[in-house]
């Protein structure tokens, strides 16, 4: 994303990739399934192929989203950003989420989420406006499937005045 407006906001949520069963590990702990790894790698490319500068990424720390997010990031050779992992993101909901996001400084235009649901489509849901693309609203009240990552923006100071409906839902991407 490239903008002449400063207050431009673009804002990716995106649910980590297929994971293995459990086998008795710990949720935590699950790996992402070779599935899931190509879904994370196709969202990627899809990134790179739209010119997305991603700047600021907020992951999960569990074993799957930091997979998810390596493999999105290897599809992105440009990205250059900044990368922090959260456990509240694997044990909290929407909420902790957008503290997190008020908390990214503003000098961050482009930000992505790598985390769990219902968290993901909670987050989804909350923020989208009225003018949002209907099927995908649709589908973030349903449910976000595996890999499948939100588009949102609009315009604000900051992040740190995210609100209920304060971006515009553009599309759900499904690997």
């Amino acid at each position: 994303m490239s903008s002449s407006d400063p207050d431009s906001r673009l804002l990716l949520l995106m649910r980590h990739g297929k994971a293995e069963s459990g086998s008795g590990r710990p949720d935590h702990d699950r790996a992402l399934a070779d599935r899931g790894v190509t879904q994370a790698q196709l969202v990627g490319e899809y990134l790179a192929a739209q010119n997305v500068q991603v700047s600021r990424v907020l992951v999960s720390d569990s074993a799957r989203t930091v997979q998810t997010w390596e493999a999105t990031a290897s599809s992105m050779p440009d990205f250059d950003g900044t990368v922090t992992f959260h456990e509240e993101i694997y044990t909290g909901g929407a909420a902790e989420v957008l503290s997190l996001l008020h908390d990214v400084d503003a000098s961050h235009p482009v930000v992505m989420v790598v985390g769990h649901e219902p968290t993901i489509s909670t987050l989804t849901s909350l923020l989208a406006d009225d003018d949002s693309e209907a099927a995908a609203a649709a589908q973030a009240r349903i449910g976000m499937p595996t890999g499948a990552m939100a588009v949102l923006s609009g315009s604000a100071d900051g992040w740190g005045r995210l609100e209920e409906e304060s971006l515009t839902l553009h599309t759900i991407v499904r690997p």
